[in-house]
């Protein structure tokens, strides 16, 4: 019987850690993604308080280019708000932006928008290095290419 026990408890803990890593991302599913016609590629990182989620995409049939920056917060609660800024690296473009949210956004999913112009647009090889900046905190997330 503690054989039993003790293998149930061991499973459990194995599952609980599978399900973890998994759970940074969800609920930052996009239209963009779903659509046939659509070319993107995506980034993903996360840290000890967010992930995050960096599209690439464009109509098949247009030559342009558009990006969009996801961040969620998987640090303790509660979620932030107020000011969120963030300092990116592309390797051939850098910058910044921010967003203001007086509220937590539904499902904790935070849009701070667009990132990179167009001659700058990443190639999937390409290494991306996010910053993120809240409440007097600060956290560094590498994005691989998925």
């Amino acid at each position: 019987m503690k054989r039993i026990i003790s293998m149930m408890f061991v499973c459990l803990i194995v599952l609980s850690g599978c399900s973890e890593s998994s759970d940074f991302y969800s609920g930052i599913e996009n239209d963009i993604l779903n659509d046939i016609n659509t070319e993107y590629h995506e980034y993903k990182g996360h840290s000890d308080n967010w992930a995050a989620v960096y599209i690439v995409y464009k109509a098949k049939d247009k030559d342009k280019y558009s990006t969009k920056l996801y961040t969620k917060y998987i640090g303790k609660k509660p979620n932030p708000t107020g000011k969120i800024s963030y300092n990116y690296d592309l390797g051939s473009d850098v910058g910044n932006g921010a967003a203001y949210f007086k509220d937590v956004p539904e499902k904790g999913i935070y849009y701070l928008g667009s990132i990179a112009s167009n001659e700058s647009i990443s190639t999937k090889d390409t290494k991306v290095k996010l910053q993120i900046e809240w409440n007097k905190k600060s956290e560094t997330i590498d994005l691989k290419s998925k």
